[in-house]
């Protein structure tokens, strides 16, 4: 997703989406509310779950659902290296759901992020199991409840339905890992890759609309929010390689709208056109360390969470599409 940062500029869309992040944490009771009590109105979103809710209003603890591959889990390879032998996921904890979390806990301290992300997850194995990186050993920083063999999907249907009503939202990053198992199997060969695009982005599409349909029907008020892919090569290293993510992305979004889930595309931010595109990759990837990685740094974490962010406000109640409407201090 990148190449050597050259600029200090950044494109406008990672500026706005990190404004979106952080002009919600300066509403935080921690940063010029001390001491006071933060009242939010809780709304029911009509077919789109609760709005924002706070505690004592008698209602069941929250939770907020995160699901996917390794994004989720908020893995890098540095990270890993420098814990191996401990890879407590306690080490794991700055990627976007944390992010994303901690914003939403502004609101309702009590909430509980339920973390079912796992690394090297394919859309494949989200369906059926097992995950890899549990079944290896790994921690999650929520093992399955049907143990390390079972399936994700299994595991967050089952939450689901212990929890009814009472978990919104609902994230899920998922599709990556397929794109990059052709990717390596062609050797980046582009007309390679090219001739195995149509199976895989139905297979993907089909795959995502049954994970997401059965999600809807276990959580028909749950507001969705569907993360889409960023490149992390680049057209420099390969080319064509944006126009692809680009169309993966139409297929992740298709899938999202057919059960009313909304869709954060990271692609714009991640790989801005032009002569933007290697520097930004540099900063939000780990692609210009000695890694090689394509995961995101911290701040391309946080960016990811902005990009859900906006998605999740937008997709409030009308009355509540500001983070901060409803909320009074005193």
């Amino acid at each position: 997703m990148v190449v050597r940062f050259r600029s200090h500029v950044l494109p406008a869309g990672c500026l706005l989406a990190l404004a979106a992040l952080l002009a919600i944490l300066v509403v935080a009771p921690g940063a010029g509310a001390r001491g006071r009590h933060v009242h939010v109105w809780s709304q029911r979103a009509p077919g789109g779950g609760a709005a924002w809710s706070g505690p004592g209003d008698g209602s069941p603890q929250q939770s907020y659902l995160a699901l996917g591959d390794s994004l989720a889990f908020g893995y890098s390879e540095a990270r890993f290296a420098e814990h191996e032998g401990d890879e407590s996921p306690a080490f794991f904890e700055t990627g976007y759901v944390n992010d994303f979390g901690d914003v939403l806990k502004i609101f309702d301290p009590g909430l509980r992020i339920v973390n079912d992300g796992c690394p090297g997850e394919t859309t494949e194995s989200f369906i059926k199991g097992p995950c890899l990186y549990q079944a290896a050993g790994y921690p999650l920083h929520h093992p399955y409840a049907a143990g390390p063999d079972s399936a994700q999907l299994t595991d967050a249907l089952g939450y689901l339905h212990e929890h009814p009503g009472a978990v919104n939202p609902i994230t899920i990053d998922i599709g990556a890992n397929d794109a990059l198992g052709l990717i390596d199997s062609c050797k980046r060969e582009i007309a390679c890759v090219l001739a195995g695009v149509p199976a895989l982005f139905a297979h993907i599409g089909t795959n995502l609309g049954l994970i997401l349909g059965d999600l809807r029907a276990a959580a028909p008020n749950a507001q969705i929010v569907v993360l889409g892919l960023y490149n992390p090569f680049g057209e420099a290293r390969l080319p064509g390689s944006g126009e692809l993510t680009a169309k993966l992305n139409e297929v992740l979004a298709g899938a999202a709208a057919a059960v009313g889930a909304r869709f954060a595309d990271p692609l714009p931010v991640f790989d801005p056109p032009g002569a933007l595109e290697a520097p930004t990759i540099c900063l939000l990837t780990n692609m210009c360390t000695k890694y090689e990685d394509i995961h995101p740094t911290d701040l391309g974490y946080a960016v990811l969470a902005g990009l859900i962010l906006h998605q999740y406000v937008l997709g409030l109640p009308t009355a509540q599409q500001s983070p901060w409407a409803g909320v009074r201090v005193g």
